[in-house]
């Protein structure tokens, strides 16, 4: 087994991208992630202490959705 292996079965919860699209996910929002927006957002948080709750607050304020993803479920 080498590291290249042993690396790609690592799990990547911890990634900064994953958790910013875990957060969107719990608030039904999920369908707002796009990478060319998260990379932006990512620039412009680097002082910040949550850089994922802050990626996740501006992606929910730069697209202002009216609806989330639970709309289409009946509860």
């Amino acid at each position: 087994m080498n590291t290249q292996t042993n690396n790609s079965r690592k799990n990547n919860a911890f990634k900064l991208s994953n958790q910013v699209k875990n957060l969107l996910h719990e608030k039904g929002l999920s369908f707002l992630f796009t990478y060319q927006d998260y990379k932006y957002f990512k620039s412009q948080v680097n002082s910040t202490f949550n850089k994922a709750q802050e990626i996740a607050n501006l992606f929910i304020q730069y697209h202002e959705p009216t609806e989330t993803d639970f709309s289409e479920y009946v509860f």
